[in-house]
């Protein structure tokens, strides 16, 4: 893991659910340059604050630090969907899935 997967993480994270760097920090109840010094990299978060974060994003640590899941907030929302699913319309889906994939080769 490279040393900015923080700084990175939560950008990605905030941005998915778009969501400012300032509203963030507030609900955070943090100083309103919070959240923008930690996606600059000026500062690190505190085990508090990672948690914090965590939890308003309804994100587990482990998540939150598998590099393997570049947008975690949609994957978590894809396989809710996709539990709802038939063997059937599982296939469909990774056919287009796979398609989609080819084309961005």
């Amino acid at each position: 893991m490279e040393k900015g997967f923080i700084s990175k993480r939560f950008a990605t994270i905030r941005s998915a659910k778009s969501i400012s760097a300032r509203a963030l920090s507030i609900e955070l109840g943090q100083s309103t340059e919070y959240i923008n010094q930690i996606e600059n990299g000026r500062k690190m978060p505190s085990i508090e604050g990672l948690f914090n974060f965590c939890d308003y994003f309804k994100i587990s640590l482990k998540v939150f630090f598998d590099d393997e899941q570049n947008y975690p907030m949609q994957y978590k929302t894809l396989l809710s969907d996709l539990n709802k699913l038939d063997p059937d319309e599982l296939n469909e889906v990774i056919t287009i899935i796979k398609r989609i994939a080819k084309n961005k080769r």
